[in-house]
């Protein structure tokens, strides 16, 4: 039987403290990082309908938010051949912890530009990740 890695894939609701001349919009806390270390935070842009697939990290393990916006992201086992998709943005405000050696993309669903942030454990290097062209794997966005 084969393992479904997928569900490695943590899901967390975030906290959101609204308040009258705008929000704040908890992402992570320190004592969160039990088993690794902080690496690095950065933003990635996506434009409404636009898609961005596929990448695997090697070592890094992802943690990703979307404050601005709405994005679906789509997690792929090439061991199990099974999808695990996840839909979280300004009004599901969330957080997906992504282990490495799974296979995404993402597609920007909010009219507007949405913004996500990854906060890793270790700095992007371009030697640590694998990229697919998106046609690679059949997923209907």
């Amino acid at each position: 039987m084969k393992q479904n890695y997928l569900g490695k894939i943590k899901v967390k609701k975030l906290k959101i403290i609204k308040l009258l001349n705008g929000n704040v919009m908890k992402v992570l806390k320190k004592n969160e990082l039990k088993k690794w270390s902080f690496g690095e935070a950065y933003f990635s842009k996506i434009k409404f309908k636009k898609i961005k697939a596929w990448k695997l990290h090697k070592k890094m393990n992802l943690n990703l938010t979307v404050p601005y916006g709405k994005v679906k992201f789509v997690f792929y086992s090439q061991e199990s051949k099974k999808f695990r998709v996840i839909a979280i943005g300004e009004k599901k405000y969330l957080r997906i912890s992504v282990p490495p050696k799974i296979w995404f993309g993402f597609k920007g669903v909010s009219k507007k530009e949405s913004i996500i942030l990854n906060i890793a454990d270790i700095p992007h290097s371009p030697h640590e990740v694998l990229r697919k062209e998106e046609n690679k794997i059949k997923f209907k966005w």
